[in-house]
């Protein structure tokens, strides 16, 4: 605990702003200082008794960066998360817990933990990088952000987005070795090793990107877990819309192969409307919901049914007052998942958001086990 009351000693120094504070600065040296402090209220029930739970989350996360030369830099991102209601002794809790420990070292820390009760600390980032001209390489806790669709991304292999999550900007961090180089402008080569003691646990991938015109074409391919991938992806305009799509193919080891495909377009107005329409093939139908998340045992995402729609739409009431609405609709199965929400600013390190996570459809679609989620969440930026 010292060193939590620590971190909100040396907060006190700092008036809340949005953006970061220089603690030092020479010549060949610098040290950052930004971070944020967030409260996360949701209701839900629990899948396992359909028992109805709380949940009230605060986090306190510090970003520290620092530079050395020009060359190179680090970076640690520092949670202190302190969680209190039922849901510390869910299902839901555990499974939450166990996705973060599962990255070799694990940087999460779990400190206090009771019935409803729970304090504990994460490295949730902590690498460093080297910029050599055309070559950059990133050691450490990272996020390595492949895949170019907007929701629901196959070619995501190392630290994909959780749609069906809340918080869906957190992902889980890789410890990896991240090599990219741009020899000639408008290409570009991105190799990455994710440390495993395991070797069959590894997931080891490359990625080409080449400039063609107005679009941007990947190739990837490489060994996840004991699965062998091999696909391509595509982002650019047409016009005035945004078009986008991914292709997987898995060849897998415990499985049939299968593949995996994403399409979709997106298009905003001046008026602040945003559209996005994206279409999702699901080749690897293994028994879990989507709203499962990923599982330790695969590389790709779930899910029971094959094929999926998805819309996404925002559009802001006022310079500080946005609206969106997100669902993913069950081709096969006949349901929908309905995810409404608003979020206002009402001072520039102050941000409140509210919304609604609703399953719709027929008993047997692919959302029914999912619960009805409504939350509330405040978030001081300093």
């Amino acid at each position: 605990m010292k060193r939590l009351a620590f971190v909100f000693c040396l907060l006190s120094l700092w008036s809340p702003r949005a953006g970061a504070a220089t603690l030092v600065q020479t010549d060949n040296f610098s040290l950052g200082f930004k971070g944020y402090f967030k409260n996360l209220f949701f209701e839900t029930k629990r899948r396992a008794t359909n028992e109805a739970m709380i949940a009230d989350i605060n986090r306190l996360r510090t970003e520290w960066d620092a530079k050395f030369w020009k060359f190179l830099s680090a970076k640690v991102i520092w949670d202190n998360e302190l969680v209190a209601g039922d849901y510390v002794n869910s299902e839901e809790f555990a499974a939450r817990q166990s996705q973060r420990a599962e990255p070799y070292l694990d940087l999460d820390y779990e400190l206090v933990r009771e019935r409803n009760f729970f304090y504990g600390q994460e490295i949730y980032r902590a690498y460093a990088r080297v910029d050599a001209g055309p070559v950059v390489f990133i050691g450490g806790r990272q996020k390595v952000d492949w895949g170019v669709m907007r929701l629901i991304s196959p070619g995501d292999l190392f630290t994909r987005v959780a749609v069906f999550d809340i918080e869906k900007e957190e992902r889980v961090g890789a410890t990896a070795a991240n090599l990219t180089v741009t020899p000639v402008t408008g290409l570009k080569l991105n190799a990455v090793y994710e440390v495993q003691p395991d070797f069959d646990r590894a997931r080891l991938g490359g990625r080409i990107t080449k400039t063609l015109g107005r679009f941007d074409v990947s190739i990837l391919g490489g060994k996840f877990l004991q699965d062998e991938d091999f696909g391509f992806d595509f982002t650019g305009d047409l016009g005035k819309a945004g078009i986008r799509g991914e292709f997987v193919y898995d060849r897998a080891q415990f499985v049939s192969d299968f593949v995996q495909f994403a399409a979709g377009v997106d298009y905003g107005w001046e008026n602040s409307l945003s559209l996005a329409l994206e279409y999702f093939f699901n080749g690897n139908g293994r028994g879990l919901p989507l709203t499962a998340g990923a599982p330790r045992a695969g590389t790709q995402v779930p899910s029971v049914h094959k094929n999926f729609l998805e819309f996404q739409a925002k559009y802001d009431l006022m310079p500080l007052w946005s609206v969106l609405f997100l669902t993913v609709v069950d081709l096969n199965g006949g349901s929908a998942f309905l995810h409404p929400e608003t979020k206002y600013s009402p001072l520039p390190w102050l941000e409140i958001s509210g919304g609604a996570q609703i399953p719709v459809g027929r008993t047997n679609g692919e959302f029914t086990a999912f619960p009805n989620v409504y939350y509330f969440q405040s978030q001081f930026f300093f």
